[in-house]
């Protein structure tokens, strides 16, 4: 019985991506990306929507933005063109071990200019964490 609601399972992420046109790795690498969507938009939902989840996100936000907060400050910076948020981050800090977690807490705190493919648009202000 589990093998069969295991079969169905896979087949509901590999059914919408087949078609005669398509070659066999192209529907395994379609299905994993519907795969991968449809995990990362459960956990979305869930953050937004149950509290139990939506704590456990802030918490972990708090960790991230006090490990990275607790030598630094914020510092505005004008987006120019061309600019990525990486490039941002790393032109006001020498010490990056996870650029991730400074992606979040500036993203937290830009979230109406920052979008959360954290693509910024040049002749914005954001607040960067900065240790200069």
């Amino acid at each position: 019985m589990k093998y069969i609601l295991l079969f169905l399972i896979i087949l509901s992420f590999i059914g919408p991506v087949a078609n005669n046109d398509k070659s066999t790795s192209d529907v395994i690498k379609d299905s994993i990306y519907n795969y991968v969507t449809c995990l990362d938009n459960t956990f979305n939902y869930l953050v937004e929507n149950v509290s139990f989840f939506s704590n456990i996100s802030e918490n972990l936000y708090k960790t991230s933005y006090n490990s990275i907060m607790k030598d630094r400050i914020f510092q505005e910076h004008l987006v120019q063109p061309g600019e990525t948020l990486d490039s941002i981050i790393q032109l006001y800090n020498t010490n990056i071990d996870d650029i991730e977690a400074f992606r979040k807490v500036v993203y937290k705190e830009n979230q109406d200019i920052v979008s959360s493919s954290y693509d910024v648009k040049a002749g914005e202000y954001i607040l960067v964490p900065s240790n200069r």
